[in-house]
């Protein structure tokens, strides 16, 4: 049974996946692609720090 995690592509930000246990590896542990672009998913946390990370860049330049 999958685990309820909302993934997320980085490359076309669909939220559709497929998961097969081939695609498993150390990057994808989930082994979820994208459907559109075939992209390795992320889990939507990652994806909302990874979106956030440059203005946090920004915050940290004014201090």
């Amino acid at each position: 049974m999958m685990p309820k995690i909302h993934f997320r592509c980085p490359k076309c930000h669909g939220s559709q996946y497929r998961v097969s246990l081939l695609n498993i590896t150390e990057k994808n542990p989930y082994g979820a692609t994208c459907v559109f672009c075939k992209s390795v998913m992320i889990k939507n946390a990652d994806y909302i720090f990874k979106a956030a990370s440059p203005v946090l860049s920004l915050v940290k330049d004014r201090s």
